[in-house]
Protein backbone atom coordinates (compact mmCIF):
# COMPACT_ATOMS: atom_id res chain seq x y z
CA UNK A 1 0.00 0.00 0.00
CA UNK A 2 1.25 3.92 -0.70
CA UNK A 3 2.17 5.77 2.48
CA UNK A 4 -0.16 8.68 3.32
CA UNK A 5 1.61 11.15 4.87
CA UNK A 6 0.07 13.34 8.11
CA UNK A 7 -3.10 15.57 6.40
CA UNK A 8 -3.02 19.19 7.60
CA UNK A 9 -6.83 18.71 6.45
CA UNK A 10 -10.29 18.14 8.41
CA UNK A 11 -11.90 17.20 5.17
CA UNK A 12 -10.38 13.87 4.01
CA UNK A 13 -9.55 10.76 5.26
CA UNK A 14 -7.65 7.59 4.17
CA UNK A 15 -9.89 4.40 4.74
CA UNK A 16 -9.57 0.61 3.79
CA UNK A 17 -11.40 0.59 0.37
CA UNK A 18 -13.13 -1.97 -1.80
CA UNK A 19 -10.92 -4.90 -2.20
CA UNK A 20 -8.58 -4.02 1.02
CA UNK A 21 -7.42 -1.19 -1.69
CA UNK A 22 -7.15 2.52 0.35
CA UNK A 23 -9.09 5.17 -0.81
CA UNK A 24 -9.25 8.68 0.15
CA UNK A 25 -12.63 9.86 1.04
CA UNK A 26 -13.53 14.01 1.10
CA UNK A 27 -15.93 15.14 2.42
CA UNK A 28 -15.89 19.66 2.03
CA UNK A 29 -18.21 22.31 2.23
CA UNK A 30 -18.23 22.44 -1.31
CA UNK A 31 -18.69 18.45 -2.92
CA UNK A 32 -17.68 14.98 -2.21
CA UNK A 33 -15.00 13.20 -3.38
CA UNK A 34 -13.74 9.81 -3.48
CA UNK A 35 -9.70 8.87 -4.61
CA UNK A 36 -8.42 5.08 -4.97
CA UNK A 37 -4.64 5.56 -3.50
CA UNK A 38 -4.19 3.23 -6.53
CA UNK A 39 -3.54 4.96 -9.69
CA UNK A 40 -4.44 8.01 -7.49
CA UNK A 41 -8.02 7.80 -9.68
CA UNK A 42 -10.25 9.98 -8.86
CA UNK A 43 -13.94 7.39 -8.56
CA UNK A 44 -16.92 9.80 -7.22
CA UNK A 45 -17.10 13.74 -7.61
CA UNK A 46 -20.08 15.36 -7.03
CA UNK A 47 -20.70 18.82 -5.96
CA UNK A 48 -23.18 19.56 -3.25
CA UNK A 49 -26.91 19.23 -4.62
CA UNK A 50 -25.86 18.02 -8.19
CA UNK A 51 -25.31 14.14 -9.49
CA UNK A 52 -22.43 12.35 -9.63
CA UNK A 53 -20.55 13.91 -12.16
CA UNK A 54 -18.36 10.53 -12.86
CA UNK A 55 -19.32 6.57 -13.48
CA UNK A 56 -18.03 3.73 -11.70
CA UNK A 57 -18.81 0.94 -13.42
CA UNK A 58 -21.01 -1.10 -10.74
CA UNK A 59 -18.90 -4.72 -12.09
CA UNK A 60 -15.51 -2.76 -11.39
CA UNK A 61 -12.95 -4.65 -10.04
CA UNK A 62 -11.19 -3.82 -7.01
CA UNK A 63 -8.31 -5.71 -7.15
CA UNK A 64 -4.87 -4.84 -6.56
CA UNK A 65 -2.86 -4.59 -9.81
CA UNK A 66 -6.06 -4.61 -12.13
CA UNK A 67 -7.38 -1.18 -13.42
CA UNK A 68 -10.68 -0.13 -12.44
CA UNK A 69 -13.62 0.97 -14.83
CA UNK A 70 -14.57 4.46 -14.31
CA UNK A 71 -13.68 7.70 -12.94
CA UNK A 72 -10.53 9.21 -13.86
CA UNK A 73 -8.22 6.69 -14.53
CA UNK A 74 -4.59 8.12 -15.41
CA UNK A 75 -3.01 6.70 -19.20
CA UNK A 76 0.48 7.22 -18.55
CA UNK A 77 3.16 6.66 -20.26
CA UNK A 78 1.57 5.32 -23.01
CA UNK A 79 -2.08 5.39 -24.51
CA UNK A 80 -3.70 2.28 -26.09
CA UNK A 81 -1.94 -0.84 -26.38
CA UNK A 82 1.40 -1.29 -25.75
CA UNK A 83 2.80 0.35 -28.81
CA UNK A 84 6.57 -1.74 -28.64
CA UNK A 85 4.15 -4.93 -28.72
CA UNK A 86 5.88 -6.44 -25.78
CA UNK A 87 2.39 -7.34 -23.83
CA UNK A 88 2.99 -4.53 -21.54
CA UNK A 89 -0.56 -3.14 -20.03
CA UNK A 90 -3.08 -1.42 -22.09
CA UNK A 91 -3.10 2.83 -21.06
CA UNK A 92 0.29 2.00 -19.35
CA UNK A 93 1.18 1.25 -15.61
CA UNK A 94 0.16 4.45 -13.82
CA UNK A 95 -3.28 3.33 -13.34
CA UNK A 96 -2.17 0.05 -11.94
CA UNK A 97 0.88 1.52 -9.31
CA UNK A 98 0.56 2.62 -5.90
CA UNK A 99 0.44 6.51 -5.33
CA UNK A 100 1.80 8.72 -2.54
CA UNK A 101 -0.30 11.01 -0.92
CA UNK A 102 2.03 13.91 -0.26
CA UNK A 103 -0.17 16.47 1.16
CA UNK A 104 -4.21 16.92 1.29
CA UNK A 105 -4.95 20.90 2.10
CA UNK A 106 -8.22 22.43 2.69
CA UNK A 107 -8.83 25.94 1.27
CA UNK A 108 -10.18 29.40 2.37
CA UNK A 109 -13.26 28.85 0.18
CA UNK A 110 -14.02 25.46 1.14
CA UNK A 111 -12.47 23.51 -1.55
CA UNK A 112 -9.92 20.48 -1.10
CA UNK A 113 -6.14 20.55 -2.86
CA UNK A 114 -5.00 16.86 -3.48
CA UNK A 115 -1.04 16.06 -4.63
CA UNK A 116 -0.63 12.32 -5.18
CA UNK A 117 2.90 11.53 -6.62
CA UNK A 118 4.33 7.95 -8.44
CA UNK A 119 8.44 7.88 -9.01
CA UNK A 120 9.94 5.27 -10.77
CA UNK A 121 11.21 2.29 -9.25
CA UNK A 122 12.69 -0.84 -10.12
CA UNK A 123 9.21 -2.24 -10.79
CA UNK A 124 8.52 0.42 -13.69
CA UNK A 125 11.59 0.55 -15.63
CA UNK A 126 11.25 -3.16 -15.86
CA UNK A 127 8.50 -2.10 -17.73
CA UNK A 128 9.68 1.21 -19.01
CA UNK A 129 13.27 2.26 -18.80
CA UNK A 130 13.10 5.49 -17.91
CA UNK A 131 13.23 7.83 -14.54
CA UNK A 132 10.75 10.09 -14.04
CA UNK A 133 8.41 11.55 -11.24
CA UNK A 134 4.92 11.92 -11.86
CA UNK A 135 2.49 14.46 -10.06
CA UNK A 136 -1.25 14.64 -10.14
CA UNK A 137 -2.72 17.61 -8.17
CA UNK A 138 -7.07 17.34 -7.87
CA UNK A 139 -8.50 20.19 -6.70
CA UNK A 140 -12.37 19.54 -5.64
CA UNK A 141 -14.86 22.21 -5.03
CA UNK A 142 -17.70 23.44 -6.80
CA UNK A 143 -15.70 22.76 -10.02
CA UNK A 144 -13.16 19.90 -10.73
CA UNK A 145 -9.56 20.74 -11.91
CA UNK A 146 -6.95 17.49 -12.58
CA UNK A 147 -3.48 18.44 -13.31
CA UNK A 148 -0.84 15.97 -14.53
CA UNK A 149 2.91 16.99 -14.44
CA UNK A 150 5.75 14.85 -16.06
CA UNK A 151 9.01 15.27 -14.75
CA UNK A 152 12.23 13.93 -16.69
CA UNK A 153 14.55 13.11 -13.96
CA UNK A 154 17.04 10.85 -15.96
CA UNK A 155 19.98 12.06 -18.06
CA UNK A 156 18.34 10.18 -21.79
CA UNK A 157 14.83 11.49 -23.56
CA UNK A 158 11.74 9.74 -23.69
CA UNK A 159 8.52 10.07 -25.78
CA UNK A 160 5.13 9.62 -24.00
CA UNK A 161 1.29 9.51 -24.66
CA UNK A 162 -1.16 10.09 -22.21
CA UNK A 163 -5.12 10.28 -20.96
CA UNK A 164 -7.15 11.92 -18.07
CA UNK A 165 -9.32 9.10 -19.24
CA UNK A 166 -12.63 10.82 -18.22
CA UNK A 167 -15.73 8.28 -17.72
CA UNK A 168 -18.40 10.96 -17.27
CA UNK A 169 -22.15 9.77 -16.07
CA UNK A 170 -24.98 10.53 -18.65
CA UNK A 171 -28.79 10.14 -18.18
CA UNK A 172 -29.09 8.97 -21.78
CA UNK A 173 -26.16 7.85 -23.80
CA UNK A 174 -28.44 8.54 -27.19
CA UNK A 175 -29.15 12.33 -26.17
CA UNK A 176 -25.44 12.88 -25.05
CA UNK A 177 -24.10 15.63 -26.80
CA UNK A 178 -20.28 16.87 -27.52
CA UNK A 179 -19.40 20.75 -28.93
CA UNK A 180 -16.06 21.74 -29.70
CA UNK A 181 -14.84 19.19 -32.35
CA UNK A 182 -16.66 20.32 -35.00
CA UNK A 183 -13.79 20.70 -37.75
CA UNK A 184 -11.60 18.29 -36.19
CA UNK A 185 -10.08 15.83 -38.13
CA UNK A 186 -9.85 12.27 -36.10
CA UNK A 187 -8.31 8.65 -36.16
CA UNK A 188 -11.27 6.65 -35.95
CA UNK A 189 -10.35 3.16 -33.74
CA UNK A 190 -13.69 1.27 -34.01
CA UNK A 191 -12.29 -2.03 -36.27
CA UNK A 192 -12.95 -2.15 -39.78
CA UNK A 193 -13.54 1.66 -39.59
CA UNK A 194 -11.38 3.86 -42.39
CA UNK A 195 -8.46 4.98 -39.87
CA UNK A 196 -8.93 8.82 -40.93
CA UNK A 197 -11.96 10.08 -40.47
CA UNK A 198 -13.34 13.38 -42.25
CA UNK A 199 -13.77 16.28 -40.33
CA UNK A 200 -17.06 15.98 -37.81
CA UNK A 201 -19.35 19.19 -38.95
CA UNK A 202 -22.32 19.02 -36.31
CA UNK A 203 -22.13 18.04 -32.68
CA UNK A 204 -20.69 14.84 -31.94
CA UNK A 205 -23.41 12.47 -31.04
CA UNK A 206 -23.22 8.63 -29.96
CA UNK A 207 -25.13 6.38 -31.81
CA UNK A 208 -23.69 2.40 -31.33
CA UNK A 209 -19.87 2.16 -30.48
CA UNK A 210 -17.43 5.01 -30.97
CA UNK A 211 -13.56 5.29 -30.31
CA UNK A 212 -12.20 8.35 -31.90
CA UNK A 213 -9.06 10.29 -31.02
CA UNK A 214 -9.69 13.87 -32.26
CA UNK A 215 -6.38 15.74 -33.24
CA UNK A 216 -5.62 19.44 -32.90
CA UNK A 217 -8.72 20.44 -31.07
CA UNK A 218 -9.70 23.39 -29.18
CA UNK A 219 -8.97 24.01 -25.36
CA UNK A 220 -12.92 24.48 -24.68
CA UNK A 221 -15.49 21.00 -25.54
CA UNK A 222 -18.54 20.99 -23.57
CA UNK A 223 -20.87 17.70 -23.25
CA UNK A 224 -24.35 17.94 -22.96
CA UNK A 225 -26.95 15.66 -21.14
CA UNK A 226 -24.75 14.78 -18.21
CA UNK A 227 -25.87 13.30 -15.49
CA UNK A 228 -29.14 15.51 -14.67
CA UNK A 229 -29.41 17.11 -17.76
CA UNK A 230 -26.04 18.76 -16.93
CA UNK A 231 -24.06 21.03 -19.06
CA UNK A 232 -20.11 20.12 -18.61
CA UNK A 233 -17.65 22.82 -19.71
CA UNK A 234 -13.95 21.40 -20.01
CA UNK A 235 -11.20 23.90 -20.37
CA UNK A 236 -7.85 21.91 -20.88
CA UNK A 237 -4.16 22.76 -21.33
CA UNK A 238 -0.99 20.66 -22.71
CA UNK A 239 -3.81 19.07 -24.64
CA UNK A 240 -3.87 18.32 -28.25
CA UNK A 241 -5.45 15.42 -28.50
CA UNK A 242 -9.76 14.60 -27.35
CA UNK A 243 -10.70 10.89 -27.07
CA UNK A 244 -14.44 10.27 -27.30
CA UNK A 245 -15.16 6.62 -26.68
CA UNK A 246 -18.38 4.57 -26.28
CA UNK A 247 -18.12 0.61 -26.25
CA UNK A 248 -21.88 0.47 -27.52
CA UNK A 249 -24.03 -2.77 -26.72
CA UNK A 250 -22.38 -5.49 -28.12
CA UNK A 251 -18.65 -4.80 -26.71
CA UNK A 252 -19.84 -3.49 -22.91
CA UNK A 253 -21.86 -6.87 -22.83
CA UNK A 254 -18.68 -8.60 -23.62
CA UNK A 255 -16.40 -7.07 -21.13
CA UNK A 256 -16.39 -8.37 -17.24
CA UNK A 257 -15.98 -5.21 -15.53
CA UNK A 258 -19.02 -3.54 -17.59
CA UNK A 259 -22.11 -5.70 -18.43
CA UNK A 260 -25.12 -5.15 -20.48
CA UNK A 261 -26.87 -2.26 -21.20
CA UNK A 262 -24.00 -0.48 -18.94
CA UNK A 263 -22.68 1.54 -21.77
CA UNK A 264 -25.56 3.41 -21.83
CA UNK A 265 -25.01 5.70 -19.01
CA UNK A 266 -21.39 7.21 -19.39
CA UNK A 267 -19.72 8.51 -22.10
CA UNK A 268 -15.35 9.47 -22.36
CA UNK A 269 -13.90 12.52 -23.12
CA UNK A 270 -10.68 12.55 -22.17
CA UNK A 271 -8.28 15.05 -22.34
CA UNK A 272 -5.01 13.67 -23.73
CA UNK A 273 -2.11 13.58 -25.77
CA UNK A 274 -2.36 10.58 -28.45
CA UNK A 275 -2.06 9.08 -31.49
CA UNK A 276 0.65 10.99 -33.55
CA UNK A 277 0.48 13.95 -30.85
CA UNK A 278 3.05 12.49 -28.33
CA UNK A 279 5.41 14.52 -26.08
CA UNK A 280 9.08 14.33 -26.44
CA UNK A 281 10.61 15.54 -22.69
CA UNK A 282 14.49 15.91 -22.96
CA UNK A 283 16.62 15.35 -19.37
CA UNK A 284 15.37 17.66 -17.09
CA UNK A 285 12.18 18.33 -19.11
CA UNK A 286 8.85 18.77 -17.81
CA UNK A 287 4.85 18.63 -19.41
CA UNK A 288 1.70 19.62 -17.53
CA UNK A 289 -1.75 18.34 -19.18
CA UNK A 290 -4.64 19.96 -17.05
CA UNK A 291 -8.12 20.00 -17.47
CA UNK A 292 -11.01 22.06 -15.43
CA UNK A 293 -14.86 21.15 -15.45
CA UNK A 294 -17.62 23.46 -14.54
CA UNK A 295 -20.91 22.32 -15.17
CA UNK A 296 -24.33 24.50 -15.53
CA UNK A 297 -27.65 23.38 -14.71
CA UNK A 298 -29.92 21.29 -16.16
CA UNK A 299 -32.56 22.95 -18.87
CA UNK A 300 -29.09 25.13 -19.58
CA UNK A 301 -28.84 24.68 -23.14
CA UNK A 302 -31.09 23.73 -26.48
Amino acid sequence: MPHAQPLPSLSTQVVAGRGGLSELHVRNRLARATVSLQGAQLLSFQPHGQPDWLFLSPRARFEAGQAIRGGVPVCWPWFGPDPDGLGRPAHGFARQSPWTLRHAMDEADGSTRLLFELVDSGRTRALWPHRFLLRLEMHLGSTLRLSLDTRNTGDTAFTLTQALHSYFAVDRVDAARVLGLEGCAFIDQVPGARPDGSPTEDALRFSGRLDRLYQRVPDRLQLLGAAGGQRLTLRSEGSRTAVVWNPGAELAASMADLGPSAHQHFVCVETANAGDERIALPPGGRHRLTVEIAAQAAGAFP
